[in-house]
């Protein structure tokens, strides 16, 4: 997780602890839950990616686009 990111997540907990009723505590805290969620699955993909890149210089293959990528 970036640092930036790190620091965004830390200001959301801090609205969400000064909400001024429960309403916008909970609205706050799903959207740090939902942005921490997305970080994850961003973090997954990445590593996902290195390691195919990683296997396919090692057979000297080059990537092939997929069809997810071109549309």
């Amino acid at each position: 997780m970036s640092n930036e990111l790190r620091n965004k997540l830390h200001e959301l907990q801090e609205l969400s602890n000064n909400a001024p009723d429960p309403q916008t505590r909970a609205i706050i805290e799903a959207l740090r839950l939902q942005t921490a969620i997305l970080n994850e699955r961003l973090f997954r993909i990445e590593l996902q990616m290195a390691g195919l890149a990683k296997r396919q210089s090692g057979s000297g293959a080059t990537p092939e686009p997929s069809e997810s990528a071109v549309a």
